[in-house]
């Protein structure tokens, strides 16, 4: 009797496409079992194919120069928002939005809780830390780009390799020194009032005295009451 031998993929994207495959594979079997919701199903199965193709074009792709961006002029009327390319063949039977893709971490995992889905997130997981996928990265740096997101869908750690860089601190300005506020203008009710004080040559005459700097009001002039 003929025997067929079982695939083995060798390469770092024949193991992607195999562990890739036989995840979505596993999906579309359990949602029925596990009561999941077709649209919940549509949008995960196309989330993770996305990131799945792309990570693949990156891998095979050779890296060229990195090239600084140039800065997008800011539009000046308002346009429509789009939906991202891998969302845009979303039909749907109404005329109201596009059911949104809940950001939770890890929602591939909590959605199918089934060990086939886990061990095959389990084997994604393993492939981020062989050489293979270490050599990828530090040739192509869009590979990690790819790699953060497809991380969080399905609840996988990001490793150490992935990591982003701390940004620097921005230094904080210098309080600018405040302005001196000018001086109060003297209240010439209180500071033009002359008062008299006794004369220690004569302690019947009295001297008048005035607040240094206030001018001399005739009409606020105090006489000291004579004490009896």
């Amino acid at each position: 009797m003929p025997w067929t031998p079982t695939y083995t993929p060798l390469t770092l994207k024949e193991k992607l496409t195999f562990t890739a495959r036989k995840l979505r594979e596993t999906m579309a079997t359990q949602h029925k079992l596990l009561g999941i919701a077709l649209p919940l199903l549509c949008l995960l199965d196309a989330r993770f194919s996305s990131l799945i193709n792309r990570l693949l074009d990156a891998i095979a792709a050779t890296p060229g120069p990195l090239r600084p961006r140039s800065p997008r002029p800011q539009p000046v009327s308002p346009r429509e928002s789009r939906p991202p390319a891998w969302l845009r063949n979303w039909h749907t039977a109404s005329l109201g939005p596009r059911p949104p893709l809940p950001r939770r971490f890890g929602i591939l995992r909590r959605t199918f809780a089934h060990y086939t889905v886990n061990g095959f997130i389990a084997q994604i997981e393993h492939l981020l830390t062989t050489p293979d996928m270490q050599e990828a990265i530090a040739r192509n740096p869009a590979i990690p780009r790819i790699l953060r997101p497809l991380c969080h869908l399905c609840g996988i750690k990001p490793p150490a390799l992935l990591a982003l860089p701390k940004r620097p601190r921005r230094p904080r300005p210098k309080p600018a020194p405040q302005p001196i506020p000018p001086p109060a203008p003297p209240d010439l009710d209180d500071r033009s009032i002359c008062y008299f004080i006794p004369n220690p040559a004569n302690p019947r005459n009295f001297i008048p005295v005035y607040p240094p700097g206030s001018p001399l009001r005739y009409d606020t002039i105090r006489k000291p009451k004579k004490s009896r």
